[in-house]
Order: C-alpha cells, then sequence, then structure tokens
C-alpha cells in the first residue's frame, strides 16, 4: 500500500572588460581562500541527482566540460577517480577544485498516483563541490600519489498527492448502496547521500606504461519516510456523511549508514598523440553501518471475505476479526550491507593540433537481490493469528541490474589562454524492474507483507555540458552549463486512488506510467598548479 549555447567568444587581440575582471579576480589569494571555505562546506549543502545511476556527476575541471570521457586520458588530477594509472601523465602537481554551483531538477510521474493525479518534485539549489590533487614529488619518482574527495551520489525527493472524490467501493449487497465519500493521500520524501574519499598511487615503467590502484572510501547516508492513508464513510446511515468510518493507513521511516570500500586498478599507454586507459573497479567490501527500521498498518471497519475455499461464494464481513487489525514494529542498531557491483571501463584520448578528441564507456555488472538489513521478527499484530511474515515486513531489499554507459567529449584551443570544451554522455539506471514483479506475485499486496524496496528513479537520463577555460601559467578557471533529460520511461506508479477496493486496503492496484526528467545546471571549476615538473 502502501507503495528529475550557452556561447562565448573570445578576441585574443582585444580583451573585453569583463574577461579582464575574471581573469585579475583569479589571479587574487582571495578568491583561494573563498574557494577553500566553500570546500569545507560542501558536505551541508544539497545536490540533486539521482538514486539508480552511477554518471550523474562527473569530476575535474578538464573532465567534466567533456562529457567524463577521461577514463583514456586528460592529463587531470581527477584520473584519482577515473583511473589511477593515468596520474603518471599530469605534467604538473596541482589541486583542482570543482562544483556544479546551481541546479534546477524537475521530475514529473504522469498519472503518477492514478488518472490525473500526476507526482511532482522540483527542486533548486547550491550544489557541493569536489576537491582533488596531486601530492608533490621528486622530478625523478616514477611514482605519483593524487587524492580527491567527491560525492558520487545525492538524491532528494519530495511528493504528495491526494484525492477527494465520490467512488462506489461497496458493490456487494446493500450495505451501502450508491457512490461513497473517499479521501486518499500520500507522501513520500527521500533524502540519499554518498560521500567519498580516495587516495591514489600510480607508477610508471617507461614512457609510454603505467599503473595506478586507486583505495575508495564511500559512506552513504539515507533517510527515507513514506505515508499512505485512505478513508471512506458508507451510506448506512439516515443522515448523509454520519455512516460508517472505514480507513487503512501505511507509514514507513528508514534510515541507515553504510561505510564501504572499493578499490580500483587502472593501466594507461600514452604514444604521441594518442592515449588509452582501462580500469577494473572490484565489488564493493562493506567496513561497518547502522540502521533503524519502522513501519505501521492499520485498518478499521474493513470488510473482509471469510470464505476459504475460492469456489464457494463469498462470506463478506465487517464485523469479523480481521475487521480491525494493527501492524507495528520498530528495529533499530541494524547491521547494513550496501553492494555495488564488479565494472570494467576504456578510453582514448586523441590530439591534433588545436582540437583534443575523448571517448569512454564502462559496463556495471549486476547485484542480485540482497537485504540492506536483516530484522528480527518482532512485529506486533492484532489480531494476533494474522498470517503476516514479520520478518519480511521489516526487510529492506535491493538490487542493480546491469548498465552500459558511455560518453564523447571534444576540446577547442582557441588561443593560449581560452579553450571551449563540449561532451555528451548516457546515464543508465540500474533499477530493478524485477522488484515489482516480485512484489505483485506476493498476492498483488492485498496485505502489503512485502519487503521494503527504497529505489524511486527509473529512467534513463542523458547528459550534455558546453563551456570554456581561460588559462594562465599556474590557473585556469572553468565555466559552463549542463542541461540532462530523460526519455519517457515506463515507471511503477507512486500509489493508485483509481478503483479503489477494500480487498486491496481501499487502495487501487499500481499501474505503468511514465515520468518526466530535466535538469539545469552551471558549472564551475578552479585549477591551482603548484609547480611544474618538466
Amino acid at each position: 500500500m502502501y507503495g528529475q549555447v550557452l556561447t562565448f567568444f573570445y578576441n585574443s587581440h582585444s580583451k573585453s572588460s569583463f574577461l579582464r575582471y575574471i581573469e585579475g579576480l583569479y589571479q587574487t589569494r582571495i578568491l583561494m581562500k573563498q574557494l577553500c571555505g566553500l570546500c569545507l562546506m560542501f558536505v551541508s549543502v544539497q545536490i540533486f541527482c539521482q538514486d539508480t545511476h552511477y554518471w550523474t556527476y562527473r569530476y575535474g575541471t578538464k573532465a567534466v566540460l567533456m562529457g567524463g570521457a577521461a577514463v583514456g586520458g586528460l592529463a587531470d588530477n581527477t584520473s584519482v577517480i577515473y583511473n589511477p594509472a593515468l596520474l603518471s601523465q599530469v605534467k604538473s602537481t596541482s589541486i583542482s577544485i570543482n562544483s556544479n554551483a546551481y541546479q534546477v531538477v524537475n521530475i514529473t510521474a504522469k498519472n503518477g498516483a492514478g488518472p490525473g493525479l500526476d507526482v511532482v518534485s522540483s527542486q533548486f539549489s547550491a550544489v557541493p563541490i569536489t576537491v582533488s590533487g596531486l601530492i608533490p614529488k621528486k622530478q625523478s619518482s616514477r611514482l605519483t600519489l593524487g587524492y580527491a574527495i567527491i560525492v558520487p551520489a545525492e538524491f532528494t525527493f519530495k511528493a504528495t498527492a491526494r484525492e477527494d472524490a465520490a467512488i462506489d467501493i461497496v458493490t456487494a449487497g446493500t450495505e451501502s448502496p450508491g457512490p461513497e465519500d473517499y479521501v486518499g493521500q500520500f507522501s513520500n520524501s527521500t533524502r540519499l547521500s554518498e560521500n567519498q574519499g580516495a587516495f591514489a598511487l600510480a607508477y610508471k615503467f617507461s614512457d609510454k606504461f603505467s599503473v595506478g590502484l586507486t583505495n575508495q572510501f564511500i559512506y552513504r547516508s539515507h533517510t527515507y519516510t513514506k505515508n499512505e492513508l485512505c478513508r471512506m464513510i458508507l451510506n448506512n446511515s439516515v443522515t448523509p456523511g454520519n455512516g460508517t468510518l472505514v480507513t487503512t493507513n501505511e507509514s514507513q521511516t528508514i534510515e541507515y549508514t553504510n561505510l564501504r570500500y572499493v578499490p580500483k586498478l587502472g593501466l594507461a599507454f600514452a604514444s604521441g598523440n594518442w592515449s588509452a586507459g582501462a580500469a577494473l573497479s572490484f565489488p564493493s567490501i562493506t567496513i561497518g553501518g547502522t540502521g533503524t527500521i519502522a513501519r505501521d498498518i492499520a485498518a478499521n471497519n474493513l470488510q473482509v471475505n471469510l470464505q476459504t475455499n475460492p469456489n464457494n461464494p463469498p462470506i463478506l464481513s465487517r464485523t469479523s476479526t480481521f475487521s480491525n487489525l494493527a501492524l507495528n514494529a520498530r528495529e533499530t542498531g541494524l547491521t547494513t550491507t550496501i553492494q555495488t557491483p564488479l565494472s570494467v571501463s576504456a578510453g582514448f584520448t586523441y590530439q591534433k593540433s588545436k582540437w583534443l578528441f575523448a571517448a569512454s564507456a564502462e559496463w556495471f555488472g549486476s547485484v542480485a537481490l540482497y537485504n540492506i538489513m536483516n530484522p528480527a521478527d518482532n512485529t506486533f499484530k492484532r489480531p494476533s493469528n494474522l498470517q503476516v511474515d514479520g520478518q519480511k515486513f521489516l526487510q529492506v531489499n535491493a538490487s542493480n541490474k546491469s548498465v552500459f554507459n558511455w560518453a564523447i567529449g571534444v576540446e577547442r584551443t582557441v588561443s593560449n589562454r581560452v579553450s571551449i570544451s563540449g561532451g555528451f554522455r548516457t546515464n543508465r539506471s540500474y533499477f530493478d524492474k524485477t522488484f515489482d514483479d516480485r512484489a505483485v506475485a506476493r498476492g498483488r499486496r492485498t496485505l502489503n507483507d512485502n519487503s521494503l524496496n527504497l529505489d524511486i528513479s527509473s529512467w534513463d537520463i542523458y547528459h550534455m555540458v558546453f563551456g570554456f577555460t581561460l588559462n594562465q601559467e599556474r590557473r585556469d578557471l572553468s565555466l559552463g552549463l549542463t542541461y540532462s533529460w530523460a526519455d519517457d520511461g515506463a515507471i511503477r506508479q507512486f500509489a493508485n486512488f483509481d478503483q479503489p477496493t477494500e480487498s486491496t486496503f481501499l487502495l487501487g492496484q499500481k499501474q505503468t506510467t511514465t515520468a518526466r526528467y530535466y535538469s539545469f545546471g552551471v558549472l564551475l571549476g578552479y585549477t591551482l598548479r603548484v609547480r611544474s615538473q618538466n
């Protein structure tokens, strides 16, 4: 039941006053101090991406503006994340700060709660900063060390829907002739956040070949609430509106944290105008985490069928022991597990004259059905002989389907101080739609003792980016725009208030509907090169 061209022209012979202002600004120490101050705030500001996608955000001043096509080498210190072996190709020790400064996200599920009841979630906010850098080393050293602090996943979704209508729900007998006054309402709120710290090392065997290893530690925090209630007044009183009140409701609250470790191996090759690389990310290893699950279901004056033989006519009763029922459970301090799959990525870059081309792709394996938390069977239920699997009542399921993403990017050097970049990438959802099939198979949710699933987004997203970079000897300043959209893919309804029945707790059966998603964002990037290695 209780089931989101900027165009820029630069004249190298005559700079505008605006450009002179920008270049002068980022030469000052004040800007650096401000950016570092923002870095310290990145864990407290909100970002709006998706909860079932791996490639929503890319990292690195150069890589971001080229769509994230960085596995083959872009001489960017965020190779810590893409491919650690590429760190050996970076020519200077540097620190990069990137931010999606502002972003607007809209998610609309058409008829998401029934015909004419769209479910909409819109957000506008500042988004966090990512930091990456290389550790200074001796010029002759073959070993390069790097680090990164990023936000690989963050998702906020808030939506409500309500139906108030006269619907003929009680059709059997003469107990309540005509349509009944009916109210159905639901609210859903979720906030998922991941923060990642990574430390990488790369070893250069020769001028052409290098290998690397990244140690990634990912901290995940997730809060999820959902409430659904339904009310119906029977037409069994001589005074309209004074009939028997029939109610059902469910509430879910899930909170958990998890820390996991993901190692990544990388290989890189560079020769002339070409560079190529490949990386292998291993399945995650859980280090620790705790969680709390609470769930409550109640129904009053519900009409039930006492007939146990499906071949005989139903025996309907509103005074049965099961007409008034309650299910309640809450467990704290549960151990958590988050599983992420094996992934393989590869890419290349090619530089010719003033042009740079890049392409990357990554395959993510599947993750079989597992439980994020495993509660015990301590469910309070009345009547006490209610046939409900108390352990399954609190379980939180998760599973990931296999996906394949690819990205392309291009950069054009306009002058020795300005370059223009653009990129495109896919971002396919790993949402496992077989979860819906399993839920339907378990009695079509007539009692809703099926396990919980917290995933919301299930649509494939496509990202475009365009921007420019101003270069100085030791500093780069980047500015860009992003636009993301999704196909109107088939998704499950969040709720259904159409054709409610008492056998489904005053809800209709969830149907397939479509979702629209789009997002606009502004990108900022700053790179400070500490010293050249040449």
